[in-house]
């Protein structure tokens, strides 16, 4: 079943939830200022923003804080009395004995004081990340496809390196991130591939995040050289964090050595055998981002004109003549780059070239390619962009005639209901016929999608395919969420002239039809 399975204060005003979900348990985060939400996470797979896991353990929080006050008012000896009577040695036998069976208060302890302890040889926080990490358990039941991993001691450490931050203890935070980044790339190295694809990307990008402000704190050449070495571990291969050193040592290279971090390119480059692979454009786009950041603009365009038959930067050179006016020469770019990637299944798709061909055309006023290049795009499927154009490229009296054969397209099979045909008709307001075709196809969701363009025209006919419709989906549905959804036709019918008593006496008829159906009268007293 369903439901909250776990919930706790892991923070001052930070929460973690563990919820039984329909793909897995999903990990629920949610910090607050003392008074409203501030930053929360969810691991489900949902599309919605906030999910509804979100509001579910909001509520279960505030329930929580509720019988914690309660709690405190009932009296009864208090932590800090009973500790109080304790000898130091007493309660350090006590916190160790319970910390190695306590994974929680281990982890609390160290968060807390492995800042304070001396600098040893090597990075304090390494075997700390290390131990935590190793001891991380992912269920056999995970769901792949759908579920998430938290990975809670690594969250818990980015919030210490923030804290750090805060605090000014710049030199402490960059520790905790290189630890962090260190042990994490070990620990993907040896876990089952497939879970590298429930992980959170921030993980591998926060570190960074955090070291990026604490740059100007920072001693950069010791930063620099360290990226430098790091990047080349093998453990790095495949991952992000490999491109994310690189980002990194492009902003410290603007101040400590750009020389170094050009050569450094080079000679990646030069280890590339293809070099209009996406390998070398990631590399070639690191140079010309580095010397626009330099402010040597020229320069980053040498690169992009040397190496067009890379296609993003073809596109750039394309752009760059389209905004100097000179169509042919980027016609001609365009052109000998479709033609030459021709029986290449790989560069199959050329709507991004057509595009600019598009733009060319109507900047030439050249009416036959408008129509060539819109009619491509409005082929695979209906655009309110691409109909603009390609109707503006037609008279009136040559339109009605295209306007049909457009339709017969859309309309090849007939035996279902194309929405490219209804959104033709909406286009053109052609109310009437519009009517007609959802007629045809009656359905509640095409009739509630459609009904706009036609209702005000023909308010009595609408209102008699909404009662229709309605008729039959209630007939055929039952439950809560169908009842939901024939209350919130029911109310669109009423905003129709006359539809205020049609759907009243529909409304009525519901409810003496389907007297049995309790959760539809419950739903239909809603309606007003």
């Amino acid at each position: 079943m369903n439901g909250i399975i776990d919930l706790r204060e892991i923070a001052p005003d930070t929460w973690q939830a563990k919820y039984q979900g329909n793909y897995g348990v999903y990990t629920i985060k949610i910090s607050t200022d003392g008074k409203r939400r501030s930053k929360f996470s969810c691991s489900c797979p949902s599309d919605y923003y906030p999910c509804k896991h979100i509001a579910m353990v909001e509520e279960a929080i505030a329930e929580q804080i509720a019988i914690n006050k309660k709690l405190k008012k009932t009296g009864g000896l208090t932590v800090k009395e009973l500790l109080k009577g304790l000898s130091r040695d007493e309660l350090c036998d006590f916190i160790i004995r319970q910390a190695q069976y306590n994974s929680d208060l281990h982890n609390a302890i160290t968060l807390e004081f492995t800042p304070r302890a001396a600098n040893s040889k090597g990075n304090k926080y390494s075997p700390v990340i290390r131990k935590a990490l190793q001891s991380v358990y992912v269920s056999d039941e995970i769901n792949y496809e759908y579920e998430q991993i938290a990975l809670d001691v690594l969250d818990q450490w980015f919030d210490k390196a923030w804290e750090c931050v805060d605090k000014k203890q710049y030199a402490e935070a960059i520790l905790i991130c290189k630890a962090c980044i260190e042990e994490f790339a070990a620990w993907l190295n040896d876990i089952d591939e497939d879970i590298t694809y429930c992980l959170d990307p921030e993980y591998q990008s926060v570190p960074f995040e955090i070291l990026e402000a604490s740059l100007e704190h920072a001693d950069k050449k010791e930063l620099f050289a360290y990226c430098r070495s790091e990047q080349k571990k093998k453990k790095y291969a495949g991952t992000d964090i490999y491109d994310y050193f690189h980002r990194l040592l492009m902003d410290l290279a603007v101040s400590v050595d750009p020389d170094a971090f050009i050569a450094l390119q080079d000679e990646l480059l030069a280890g590339v055998a293809d070099i209009g692979s996406h390998e070398a454009e990631t590399i070639l786009r690191r140079k010309i981002n580095f010397y626009k950041q330099l402010g040597q603009p020229k320069k980053a365009w040498d690169i992009i004109e040397a190496n067009i038959r890379i296609e993003s930067f073809r596109r750039e050179m394309v752009e760059k003549k389209i905004a100097e006016k000179k169509f042919v020469e980027a016609k001609k770019f365009i052109n000998d780059y479709i033609t030459g990637t021709e029986g290449d299944r790989r560069q199959s798709y050329h709507g991004n070239w057509n595009e600019l061909l598009l733009d060319i055309a109507q900047k030439e006023n050249d009416i036959p390619a408008i129509r060539k290049l819109s009619y491509e795009f409005l082929s695979e499927h209906f655009s309110e962009k691409y109909f603009g154009i390609y109707k503006a490229a037609f008279n009136s009296a040559e339109w009605a005639e295209e306007m049909e054969k457009l339709l017969c397209h859309y309309g090849k099979n007939k035996k279902h209901f194309s929405d490219f045909v209804a959104q033709l008709l909406a286009a053109e307001n052609a109310a009437e016929r519009l009517m007609d075709y959802v007629e045809k196809y009656l359905s509640l969701d095409y009739l509630d999608e459609y009904h706009r363009v036609f209702a005000t025209a023909f308010p009595e006919k609408t209102l008699e395919l909404f009662r229709n419709a309605l008729n039959t989906y209630a007939e055929n549905n039952v439950g809560r969420s169908h009842y939901e959804y024939i209350l919130k036709l029911l109310k669109k019918m009423s905003r129709i002239k006359g539809g205020e008593k049609t759907a009243a006496d529909l409304a009525a008829d519901f409810k003496t039809r389907y007297k049995n159906r309790k959760a539809m009268h419950e739903v239909l007293k809603q309606f007003v």
